[in-house]
C-alpha cells in the first residue's frame, strides 16, 4: 500500500492522462472534505459545489504541488478557499472582522439542553475565520501549523484565537 507522499508523486507523474490514482488519493478525504465544507456553509448543496470546485482545483493544480505543507492541509485550504468564494458569490453573512465579536454573540439558549447541541449553535455563530479554525482543529484534526497556512496568519494568532474561543464556549456551557 502507498503512502500519500509516494501517492501524490506517482499522480503527479501521471497526470493528465491518467486520472486512477488521483480517484485513490482523493477517497480517502471525501467524506472529511464534505462534513467540513457542509459545516462551514451551513448548506448542503453549497457544500457538494464547493466540494466539486475543489476537487477540480486538486487535480488542476496537483502538477504545481510542493511539499510545504502536506497534501491534506493544502486540500483543506483549497476547501476553504472555495467556501470563502460560495459564501461571497452568495452574500451571505458578513465575515466578521471585530475582534469583540464573541462578547456580542447571541445570549439566546436553544430549545435543546444537549451540550452538542448547544456547541453546534454556538460554534455557527463565530466569525468564519474562527469557525473555520475550530473546524480544521477538532474535525479534520489539523495541527496548528497547518491552519496557520491556510489562513496565512502567524502561528501564535491562530493559537490566541483557539483559545479564546475555547475559553467563549466554555463559559456559553457552563
Amino acid at each position: 500500500m502507498l503512502n500519500e507522499r509516494q501517492l501524490v508523486v506517482l499522480v503527479q507523474e501521471r497526470l493528465p492522462y491518467d486520472t486512477r490514482l488521483f480517484q485513490q488519493l482523493i477517497t480517502p478525504y471525501l467524506p472529511e472534505l464534505k462534513g467540513y465544507c457542509v459545516k462551514l456553509l451551513n448548506n448542503q448543496s453549497d457544500a457538494e459545489d464547493v466540494v466539486q470546485e475543489t476537487l477540480i482545483k486538486t487535480l488542476k493544480n496537483l502538477k504545481a504541488f510542493k511539499w510545504v505543507v502536506s497534501f491534506r492541509a493544502w486540500l483543506f485550504k483549497i476547501a476553504y478557499n472555495e467556501c470563502i468564494n460560495k459564501i461571497r458569490e452568495r452574500r451571505w453573512g458578513i465575515i466578521e472582522n471585530d475582534e469583540e465579536y464573541l462578547e456580542n454573540l447571541i445570549d439566546e439558549k436553544t430549545d435543546s439542553e444537549d451540550p452538542a447541541s448547544v456547541l453546534s449553535e454556538l460554534i455557527q455563530h463565530l466569525s468564519l475565520t474562527d469557525r473555520n479554525i475550530m473546524l480544521l482543529r477538532y474535525r479534520s484534526e489539523l495541527s496548528f501549523q497547518d491552519i496557520a497556512n491556510i489562513h496565512q496568519l502567524k502561528l501564535s494568532a491562530v493559537k490566541m484565537r483557539h483559545k479564546r474561543v475555547v475559553e467563549f464556549l466554555k463559559q456559553k456551557l457552563k
